[in-house]
C-alpha cells in the first residue's frame, strides 16, 4: 500500500521536533499493524488549495508502480486564510482537487487546524464547515477536527510552544491520536477498529 499525505506547511509538519508531522504519525500506525507500507509527505509550506491544484495529481502520478494500493489523504485551508484566499476559490479549489482524486483511487480530506489568533480560526472554521458538504455530494470521507482541537489544552499550548500556527510536537501527535480514534480514518487507513 502506498499513502500519499498532500497540503500546506501543517500537513508537512512544520514546528515538529521529532520530524514526523500527523502523516507520520498515522504511517507509523499503519506499518505497526503490520501492513507493508510506503508512504509520501508531499506537504508543502504556505500551498493553497490553488498551489495543491497545480501540482498534486504530478507529483502522485511520479510515484505510482504499476499494480500499487494507493490512498490519497489530503489536509488544506489553513493556508488559504493566512493567503486571504476568497472563500468560495477555497471551496471550488477543494472540489476539483477532490473529484480528480476520488477518480484516482480512495480519498480522504482531514479538515484544516485552529491557529492561535481567533480571528483566523473563525475564517478557517467556516471552511472546515463549507468542506463538509463538498465532500458529502463527492463520496469522499471528511474529518473535520478544528472543533476537538480548539477544545484541546494540548494543542493551544502546542501552539503558543511554537509560532501560534504550527504546533510542536505533542500538537502533532494529539492531532495523530484525534484522527485515529475516528471511524473514518481507521476505515481509510485498514485498521481494525
Amino acid at each position: 500500500m502506498t499513502l500519499f499525505f498532500l497540503g500546506d506547511s501543517l500537513t508537512l509538519g512544520c514546528g515538529d521536533g521529532d520530524g514526523l508531522g500527523w502523516p507520520g504519525r498515522l504511517a507509523s500506525a499503519v506499518m505497526a499493524s503490520g501492513v507493508d507500507l510506503t508512504w509520501y509527505n508531499l506537504g508543502v509550506r504556505a500551498n493553497t488549495t490553488a498551489k495543491i491544484l497545480a501540482r498534486w495529481s504530478e507529483e502522485v502520478e511520479r510515484r505510482i508502480l504499476p499494480g500499487q494500493e494507493i490512498g490519497l489523504v489530503f489536509s488544506f485551508g489553513v493556508a488559504d486564510v493566512a493567503n486571504d484566499v476568497e472563500f468560495a476559490d477555497s471551496l471550488a479549489n477543494a472540489e476539483r482537487i477532490l473529484t480528480g482524486a476520488a477518480a484516482m483511487g480512495p480519498t480522504l480530506l482531514v479538515g484544516p487546524m485552529p491557529v492561535a489568533d481567533q480571528a483566523r480560526t473563525e475564517r478557517i472554521a467556516a471552511l472546515s464547515d463549507g468542506y463538509g458538504p463538498v465532500c458529502t455530494r463527492l463520496g469522499v470521507p471528511y474529518v473535520p477536527v478544528i472543533g476537538a482541537l480548539r477544545d484541546s489544552r494540548a494543542y493551544a499550548d502546542a501552539l503558543a510552544e511554537n509560532d501560534t500556527v504550527h504546533p510542536s510536537a505533542k500538537g502533532y501527535a494529539t492531532l495523530a491520536e484525534l484522527l485515529l480514534k475516528t471511524n473514518a480514518v481507521r476505515d481509510f487507513l485498514g485498521l481494525e477498529p
